[in-house]
């Protein structure tokens, strides 16, 4: 499969570039990035030097050249999404954006990132969390890749469905400086931010209505039910845990929706239910695509607790983009990807 890449100079460029290198099936044909146009992929990311499409030079953004691949990966801000989405799939690209602009309709788009949506036509669009949404991500022409907050908090609430108390639910996330972006920011200081742990983005964080609207559709409601997000930033460049906590319903058993948890997962490559009683590291999880999660139900509250963890940018932003990709292009949907994490 023929591949384009928008964004080829920030963190999420560099991870599909270097899973790319690794694909079986895919040729890396364009890598557009306005900053870093105009110089080679090696300069611009050393790591990745010696790998396939190292040599590429970035271009400028251009549609008609994106239109020619088979799928075209947009890992750029919001704005540049909405600008290049429409033109691409109007020309024939399959399109898997992983910026915010197509996770939710038009409305709750401007209310939370408080910008006018330009493509109202096109969102949301399919989600791209393939666990739940495989069949329609194959027949997508545009994928909404989900943030790697909902990433892990949705994988650890989806078995939840039916047994809990929809409203009831609480999640609290902890992730790494990389998930800010290459950006320079205050906070992302070396002196800053290592050595210190903060919650930054309550209550309004632009994940929650991603999340929000997931688990509506999850639980079977006609509207999606409010729920409470907090984020933190913890000292390390990459890595996520979302743990989340929620009431079980009067009829609902403990140990089997512990149960759930297995059958949910038991055939996914890259979801890992871990034993009782064992809980997930991020530092399990960095390199790969895996997400392993942990849950226990405790009688005294009669609460579940569930916890993931997850690279933030590989199951949280790349890997699942390359997922998505396998899947628009009818290749096998594990292609590129690993499950290994790096040790140490």
């Amino acid at each position: 499969m023929d591949v384009g890449i928008v964004g080829g100079s920030g963190y999420g460029g560099a991870e599909l570039l270097r899973l790319l290198a690794a694909h079986p099936f895919a040729k890396v044909r364009v890598v557009a990035a306005r900053t870093a146009a105009g110089g080679h992929v090696h300069e611009v990311f050393p790591h990745l030097r010696g790998a396939p499409g190292a040599d590429l030079i970035l271009v400028e953004p251009d549609p008609d050249a994106l239109a020619a691949c088979d799928v075209v990966l947009l890992a750029t801000p919001h704005a540049a999404s909405l600008a290049l989405a429409p033109a691409l799939v109007a020309a024939g690209a399959r399109v898997v954006d992983l910026s915010g602009a197509y996770r939710l309709d038009a409305a709750t788009f401007s209310d939370w990132y408080g910008d006018e949506h330009t493509a109202a036509d096109l969102a949301p669009a399919v989600y791209g969390l393939p666990e739940l949404y495989r069949d329609q991500i194959a027949a997508a022409a545009l994928v909404a890749n989900p943030g790697c907050y909902p990433t892990a908090a949705l994988l650890a609430m989806a078995p939840l469905a039916g047994h809990v108390d929809p409203a009831s639910v609480v999640i609290s996330g902890l992730s790494g400086t990389s998930g800010a972006g290459k950006g320079l920011r205050d906070d992302l200081h070396a002196s800053h931010a290592m050595g210190n742990a903060a919650a930054y983005g309550a209550p309004k964080h632009r994940h929650t209505p991603e999340i929000e609207r997931i688990w509506g559709r999850l639980a079977g409601l006609d509207s999606a039910p409010p729920l409470t997000f907090t984020p933190h930033l913890v000292p390390m460049s990459r890595g996520q845990v979302v743990t989340v906590v929620a009431t079980l319903g009067p009829d609902a058993d403990g140990a089997a929706v512990e149960d759930s948890y297995v059958a949910a997962y038991t055939d996914e490559p890259f979801v890992h239910v871990l034993p009782p009683g064992s809980w997930p590291s991020s530092g399990h999880t960095v390199g790969g695509n895996a997400a392993h999660i942990g849950v226990a139900f405790d009688p005294r509250t009669r609460r579940v607790t569930a916890s993931c963890a997850l690279d933030n940018l590989v199951k949280g932003a790349a890997g699942q983009a390359l997922q998505n990709a396998n899947l628009l292009c009818g290749v096998e949907e594990t292609a590129g990807l690993t499950a290994a994490g790096v040790y140490p």
